[in-house]
């Protein structure tokens, strides 16, 4: 933390899935990146694929990243990665939304995630501080989620926060929109502290909703 400022990482777990009628399996099922892709070079020009497998079978997918792309216009560090199916790029490409859009994909649920950052309960000595709440990928997931997630409080009492202004420039309206860019907002720990009934300690609550 420096003056009064921190962020909070949001880190997806493994990959974006997408959903899709396996051949195989007869029914809809989640695919996930296979770790691997598939790259077609002739002359100059490249097609590349991010190759995706069924959850239950072998049954594979591919989902277009370049289509007759110029060798020059790629960079050569990328052409590596694709040809050794560096594992980053593999997880770049899953959760590139662009991607995923223009071949009609249709997504799975949204990925587990963890949260990076300094946990409020351990910053008593600090009056108001400013957060700033990032994205490793633009995962699509809830305000309210992360704000649950990392204060282990309930919605109700998130929402409670929010209305005695303990937690600073968010409305209760914007809790269920999906974040699509960083979020900044304020929390005013001394009347975090100072809340009657007191909010509950992170093992407080995990031990009430078990």
């Amino acid at each position: 933390m420096k003056n009064g400022h921190f962020n909070w990482l949001v880190k997806p777990l493994g990959y974006q899935s997408i959903t899709k009628r396996c051949p195989t399996c007869e029914v809809k099922k989640l695919f996930y990146p296979s770790g691997c892709f598939r790259v077609n070079a002739q002359k100059k020009t490249l097609d590349v694929w991010n190759i995706y497998k069924c959850e239950k079978c072998d049954y594979t997918w591919n989902i277009d990243i370049f289509s007759r792309i110029n060798t020059n216009k790629l960079a050569p560090e990328l052409h590596e990665h694709f040809l050794h199916n560096n594992l980053d790029q593999v997880r770049r490409c899953a959760y590139d939304y662009s991607i995923l859009k223009k071949n009609s994909a249709e997504l799975g649920p949204t990925p587990e995630f963890h949260i990076e950052g300094p946990d409020p309960y351990a910053l008593s000595n600090t009056a108001t501080v400013q957060i700033q709440v990032l994205f490793e990928h633009p995962i699509p997931v809830r305000l309210i989620n992360l704000l649950t997630r990392k204060l282990s409080l309930s919605r109700s009492a998130v929402l409670r926060l929010i209305e005695q202004k303990v937690i600073l420039d968010i409305t209760p309206g914007e809790l269920n929109k999906k974040l699509k860019r960083p979020l900044s907002f304020r929390l005013d720990l001394e009347r975090f502290y100072q809340l009657d009934p007191p909010v509950s300690s992170p093992v407080e609550y995990y031990t009430q909703n078990q």
